[in-house]
């Protein structure tokens, strides 16, 4: 039984489908290379473009802030 984090990658990898960055192969090699180098885990990328995505409708981004330090706050 896959547990929540596991399932919240696979809902997050489905909102990005469309997404050159994230399914062309090549594409996702480079930007996982960026993501290395600047020390960005691409799970946090993934999670806050999702994020950003989910509410780029939404006239204003109310706690949309939190949510931001939320994911950073995952990095060292």
């Amino acid at each position: 039984m896959p547990d929540i984090q596991e399932d919240n990658v696979l809902e997050e990898q489905r909102s990005l489908a469309d997404l050159p960055l994230w399914t062309d192969t090549d594409a996702h090699t480079k930007l996982q290379q960026v993501c290395e180098r600047h020390n960005v885990p691409i799970d946090v990328l993934t999670e806050l473009v999702t994020l950003q995505r989910e509410r780029q409708h939404q006239e204003r981004a109310r706690g949309i802030f939190m949510r931001f330090e939320e994911i950073l706050g995952r990095m060292d």
